[in-house]
C-alpha cells in the first residue's frame, strides 16, 4: 500500500453490478475517474433530473474532501431525436434548440449550488472520438455494417452481454426498448451510427453521412477523458438496460479492456405519489420552479436528506418536513454566531464534554459518508448535535457568551468543515437563511397549501369525472373540473392519446 492510499480512508459504495457493498479501490491511488450521465438537451429538466445533478454533485465533492485528485466529467446529449422534434416545435434548428436548454439547465444546476465538473462533454465535440471508436468495435468483430450504411452491434459477439442488468439474452423479447429492424441479424442488435435522414443533423463517416446512436456516445467521451477504463460511473436506475448494458459491450467489445468501470452507481427516482416523474407521463415538476420558489438551499437538503438509492415521494408535506428540519439547523447556527460576538480563546469547562461530543460526530458522519454515502444517518447524528447545542444554550449558567463560545465556535466547525463541503448546505449566514425560509413559509407552504400537489390518484379521478362531463355534454361541468385543476396548479392537455397533466 502507498503513502497515497494509506492518508484516504476506506470507502464502501453499493455496486449495481453486483448488488453488494464493495470497496472503493481506484485504478490509480490517490485519484478517481467518475463519469455521470448528464440530460438529453430538448426542454427544461424536472426534479428528477435534477436529483440526478445534485447526486453526482455530492459524491463528486465527497470524492475531492477525501483527497482524491478527482476528475468528473458530465455529458450532455446535444443530438438526439426528441432534439430534432424540439426543433420543429419552437421554429428552431436542433443546434439552437440543444444551445437553449443547455443553458438553461446549466442555471438549474448553479441555481441547486453545484460544482463546476472537471470536463462538460457534448456529443457534436466528440465525434471524431466516436467514429474511431466504432471502426475498432467493427475490426475487433463485434458490430457490422448494413447496406445503408448503418452500423449495428452484434449483441452474440459479446458472451457476457447482460452482466450488469443480469438480463437473460434468451429471455429478452425484440421490440422490448429495442429497435426492430430486419437489417438486424440478431432483433437484439442496436445502433451505433445510424444514416443520415434528410433535414436532420449529420456528419461524415467512413459509412457514410449520418449521427451516432444514442449508446455509443458516452463511451467516447468517456474514453476521450478518463481512458479505457474508469472507476465510477453514475446515473439513473432507468439507464442500466440498455444503455449503461451497451456501454460496457461496445466499450469493452473496441477497446479490449474490461472492466469499463469499476463501480456502477445508481440513484432512485424522484416519483409524485409513488410514481415515477417523467415527461412522458405528464406528471413533471420543473426544476426552475422548484429551485425560484424553494431555493437551492431547500432544494439541496430536500434531495439528499434521503438515501441516495431510496426514492424520494415529492409532495407538500415532505418539502414542509425538510424546510422545518433546516430552519432547526440555522436557527442553532445563529446562537451559535451570535454566542461568539462575546468570544473566548479557552473552552468553559462545562462545554468540554460538548466539544467532545463535536468531535466524536465529526467521525460519526464521515464513517456514515464512508457507508455507501449514508446522507440521513450523517444527518441524524447533526441533529443530535443541534440537539444537545440547544439544550446547552438554554442553560441559564453555560448560554452566557463568555461560557459558550468554544462549544459555539466547535460546533459551527463542524457545520463548516464536515458537513457544508460535502452536502453543500448549511454554509449560509444564519440571518438571510431564516429570512428566505420564512418567506417560503409563508408564501409556498402556508398560502398555497389548498394549492399544494394533489395525489396521481386525485388528479386522475379529477380528468375521469371531466371525461365523463364532456360525454354526457355537461360542459359547464366540464369547465369547473379543469378550473379546480388549474386552481391546484394541475394543467391538463387534450390530445389524440387522451389527456396528459403537468404541474406548474
Amino acid at each position: 500500500m502507498t503513502a497515497i492510499e494509506k492518508k484516504i480512508r476506506e470507502v464502501r459504495l453499493t455496486n449495481s453490478a453486483t448488488h453488494k457493498k464493495e470497496i472503493l479501490k481506484p485504478l490509480v491511488a490517490g485519484k478517481i475517474s467518475f463519469y455521470s450521465c448528464g440530460p438529453t438537451v430538448y426542454n427544461l429538466i424536472h426534479i428528477g433530473n435534477l436529483r440526478s445533478g445534485v447526486v453526482s454533485d455530492l459524491f463528486f465533492r465527497y470524492f475531492v474532501s477525501l483527497g482524491y485528485d478527482t476528475t468528473f466529467v458530465r455529458n450532455y446529449t446535444d443530438v438526439d431525436d426528441k432534439i430534432i422534434r424540439q426543433a420543429e416545435v419552437e421554429g428552431l434548428t436542433p443546434e439552437q434548440v440543444a444551445t437553449k436548454y443547455t443553458i438553461e439547465v446549466e442555471r438549474d444546476f448553479a441555481l441547486a449550488g453545484m460544482l463546476e465538473p472537471t470536463h462538460k462533454t457534448t456529443v457534436t465535440t466528440h465525434m471524431v472520438e466516436i467514429i474511431d471508436l466504432i471502426s475498432q468495435i467493427i475490426a475487433r468483430g463485434h458490430a457490422y455494417v448494413a447496406s445503408d450504411g448503418e452500423v449495428l452491434f452484434s449483441i452474440k459477439s459479446f458472451s457476457t452481454y447482460g452482466k450488469l442488468s443480469r438480463k437473460n439474452l434468451d429471455e429478452l423479447e425484440a421490440g422490448i426498448r429495442v429497435e426492430v429492424s430486419e437489417k438486424k441479424r440478431d432483433p437484439l442488435d442496436f445502433t451505433l451510427w445510424k444514416p443520415a435522414k434528410k433535414g436532420e443533423p449529420s456528419w461524415s463517416s467512413p459509412w457514410g453521412q449520418g449521427r451516432p446512436g444514442w449508446h455509443i456516445e458516452c463511451s467516447a467521451m468517456a474514453r476521450k477523458w478518463l481512458g479505457d477504463q474508469m472507476d465510477i460511473h453514475h446515473g439513473g436506475p432507468d439507464l442500466i438496460f440498455p444503455h449503461h448494458e451497451n456501454e460496457i459491450a461496445q466499450s469493452e467489445a473496441g477497446t479490449g479492456h474490461a472492466p469499463f468501470v469499476g463501480l456502477w452507481l445508481h440513484h432512485a427516482f424522484v416519483t409524485l405519489s409513488k410514481e415515477k416523474m417523467s415527461k412522458s407521463l405528464g406528471n413533471v415538476f420543473g426544476a426552475r420552479e422548484f429551485l425560484t420558489r424553494f431555493g437551492g438551499e431547500l432544494a439541496r437538503y430536500f434531495l439528499l436528506s434521503v438515501h441516495y438509492r431510496s426514492p424520494i415521494d415529492f409532495d407538500s408535506e415532505a418539502l414542509e418536513n425538510a424546510l422545518t428540519s433546516l430552519t432547526r439547523l440555522y436557527e442553532a447556527k445563529l446562537k451559535a454566531k451570535k454566542l461568539l460576538e462575546g468570544e473566548s480563546t479557552t473552552v468553559s469547562s462545562d462545554w468540554s464534554e460538548f466539544v467532545k461530543l463535536c468531535d466524536q460526530s465529526v467521525i460519526e458522519i464521515e464513517d456514515h459518508f464512508a457507508n455507501d454515502m449514508n446522507t440521513p444517518g450523517a444527518l441524524s447524528v447533526v441533529f443530535t448535535l443541534v440537539r444537545n447545542f440547544n439544550r446547552m444554550v438554554g442553560e441559564p449558567l453555560l448560554g452566557s457568551p463568555k461560557a459558550a463560545s468554544g462549544g459555539a465556535r466547535r460546533f459551527l466547525g463542524v457545520l463548516k468543515d464536515t458537513l457544508g463541503p460535502v452536502m453543500g448546505f448549511g454554509l449560509l449566514d444564519p440571518e438571510v437563511a431564516l429570512l428566505n425560509f420564512e418567506r417560503i413559509r409563508k408564501t409556498e407552504l402556508v398560502q398555497n397549501k389548498s394549492a399544494a400537489l394533489m395525489s396521481d390518484d386525485e388528479i386522475r379521478q379529477k380528468i375521469a369525472d371531466r371525461k365523463a362531463a364532456r360525454e354526457a355534454k355537461n360542459f359547464a361541468e366540464a369547465d369547473r373540473i379543469r378550473k379546480d385543476l388549474e386552481v391546484n396548479r394541475i394543467f391538463i392537455k387534450d390530445g389524440p392519446a387522451g389527456t396528459t397533466w403537468e404541474i406548474r
